[in-house]
């Protein structure tokens, strides 16, 4: 019985180290997807704002044409900003990477619950412990 204490403590002590671990990646990442989708919407946002403004009530630094130069270049920048930032955003999957260490975050509080609340067998426990470890290995290892 000793022995099943041990294993079961032991594969305990990894699950809750592992999930540590994938809710620091989580934050990060969730942190990350919150500033590119802000940073993409504003920038967008202004954009569009100076783009109206301008076509109402004509370029807003001024008079002639480098006021027009001034205005258009500054939509531009907003707007290429925009592009920008929903590119990286895609590029770096972070919405998917997001979901997938959720998804890790979640198998592994299910099985620190079947080890401390349904007492379930470590051995069965420590066989879905590695299933998880192979689907996840770039939140785990």
């Amino acid at each position: 019985m000793e022995n099943s204490f041990d294993e079961r403590g032991l594969l305990l002590q990894k699950i809750k180290e592992c999930l540590r671990k994938v809710e620091s990646i989580s934050s990060k990442l969730k942190q990350a997807n919150s500033r590119y989708i802000t940073i993409s919407l504003v920038a967008s946002a202004l954009a569009t704002l100076l783009a109206g403004l301008t076509a109402v009530l004509g370029p807003l630094a001024g008079q002639g044409p480098s006021a027009w130069r001034f205005t258009c270049g500054a939509v531009a920048g907003f707007t290429a900003l925009a592009g920008l930032m929903t590119g990286l955003h895609q590029r770096l999957s972070i919405g998917d990477r997001l979901a997938k260490a959720y998804a890790c975050a979640g198998r592994l509080n299910a099985l620190e619950i079947a080890l401390t609340i349904t007492k379930r067998d470590p051995v069965l426990v420590a066989k879905e412990f590695e299933e998880v470890t192979a689907s996840y290995p770039d939140f785990i290892l």
